[in-house]
């Protein structure tokens, strides 16, 4: 079966940046689930401090766009989904956390995600950039990120 990512996915960025004893998320903020059988973050580190470590790196659900009763979907421990005994420390290092739809906690209203990271320290630069990729979307559509407009949205397909 052949799917085109335009009309099945939706992808978000989270523009790099120093995060230095501070946290980042995905640029869209908590992004709505619905529809969506999977989800994709992933995070790569870009110029790093040695001595620093990414300490924290997880998926987030909530019931509506601005965090409402937020709460991990993904753990960032010793021993959890992002194990922090064995954390990501050096340029070029990345992070890939799936989730399925059917591990949100919908049942009570948690439709919503977002992509979350932090560095406690700050030794020097850390530069980390990431992108949540939405996909699976149950009812396929044309440019499902919005319509294509000049210079804004540009979808490209050669085989058309």
């Amino acid at each position: 079966m052949s799917q085109r990512l335009s009309e099945h996915a939706s992808i978000d960025m989270m523009v790099e940046q120093d995060i230095g004893g501070t946290n980042a998320q995905n640029d869209g903020g908590y992004l709505s689930m619905k529809n969506y059988a999977r989800a994709l973050f992933y995070v790569e580190l870009g110029t790093w401090d040695s001595s620093d470590d990414l300490d924290e790196c997880r998926i987030q659900q909530a019931t509506d766009s601005s965090g409402t009763s937020v709460k991990d979907l993904t753990t960032d421990a010793s021993g959890g989904n992002y194990d922090t005994d064995n954390p990501i420390d050096a340029d070029g290092d990345f992070v890939i956390i799936e989730i399925r739809g059917e591990d949100m906690d919908v049942d009570n209203g948690f439709d919503y995600i977002r992509g979350y990271v932090a560095e406690g320290g700050n030794s020097g630069v850390d530069n980390v950039m990431g992108v949540l990729i939405r996909y699976g979307y149950a009812y396929p559509k044309k440019e499902l990120q919005g319509a294509a407009s000049t210079g804004s949205k540009v979808y490209v397909d050669i085989n058309t």
